[in-house]
């Protein structure tokens, strides 16, 4: 076992992605360990990758298949994204997942410091606009489901063996039936919200824990819809900037960050 990892999901559709989110995580965690999980069977090209960044590669198959599964249930067809439910069995004890369509622009000691007081810690949560992307306006009122936390789950925090298969399968049976409450659209992220909330565990998200601390020194998960030109319309410190929802129409090559760690020179072969 391996006190902290960093996961991300990626195959060659995102090889592109994956070099700037590699070149950014090798600059602000040179010696933090790195594994992918592949996100379907296309990842040939991401994989000749591997020697450069020093990443490992997620080996247990049968576990991604039973993700498939869970995302069969849901949508009638595969989306990789629900290969995240495999981390809490995987090789790192404490780990942060990114999505790849992300760079990150600090270190993570502060971020996996939120532990200490949560199990699972998100990107962002409790902002009324984005509500709509994790519950629907349909969802009922019921005593003790957190229908304000409404995360987004491109950045997970968390610990290993928080979840077992065995309480994410019955977490699937409960949520099945609630499905038309859920927004799918974002694929596995209603989902793993409906699990935090339901879960007696204690979960947050970056930015309500710095809220709750009124702590500014925690750096933020910021969407980069939030770019004006050349210049981040956020309060310092950054972590990571996500192009969620943008790079598939070529959105993430306008911003110079993106270009500067997708052309950074690469200093870790």
């Amino acid at each position: 076992m391996t006190a902290r990892g960093i996961y991300f999901i990626a195959n060659d559709a995102t090889r592109e992605l994956a070099i700037a989110f590699l070149n950014s995580v090798r600059t602000f965690e040179p010696l933090m360990p790195v594994c992918v999980i592949p996100y379907n069977d296309d990842c040939e090209q991401v994989l000749t990758l591997q020697s450069t960044y020093d990443f490992a590669v997620w080996k247990d198959y049968a576990a991604l298949r039973w993700c498939d599964g869970i995302s069969e249930r849901f949508h009638g067809t595969t989306f990789g994204q629900y290969r995240k439910l495999a981390m809490w069995d995987g090789p790192f004890e404490q780990f942060v997942y990114i999505d790849a369509d992300s760079v990150l622009l600090s270190g993570l000691d502060v971020i996996f410091g939120l532990l200490k007081d949560h199990d699972i810690v998100a990107a962002s949560s409790d902002i009324p606009a984005n509500r709509m992307f994790v519950w629907k306006d349909s969802l009922p009122a019921e005593p003790g489901f957190d229908s304000a936390y409404a995360a987004s789950t491109g950045v997970l925090v968390s610990k290993q063996g928080l979840f077992t298969p065995a309480e994410i399968e019955r977490c699937v049976e409960t949520a099945l039936p609630f499905a038309e409450h859920m927004e799918l659209l974002c694929a596995e992220q209603a989902f793993l919200n409906y699990i935090f909330v339901t879960s007696g565990k204690r979960y947050s998200s970056i930015l309500q824990a710095a809220r709750e601390k009124n702590r500014r020194d925690i750096p933020q998960h910021v969407w980069s819809g939030r770019f004006q030109g050349d210049l981040l319309n956020t309060p310092d410190p950054v972590l990571i900037i996500h192009w969620a929802g943008e790079w598939r129409s070529g959105e993430h090559r306008r911003s110079p960050v993106w270009n500067y760690f997708r052309h950074l020179r690469d200093e870790h072969r």
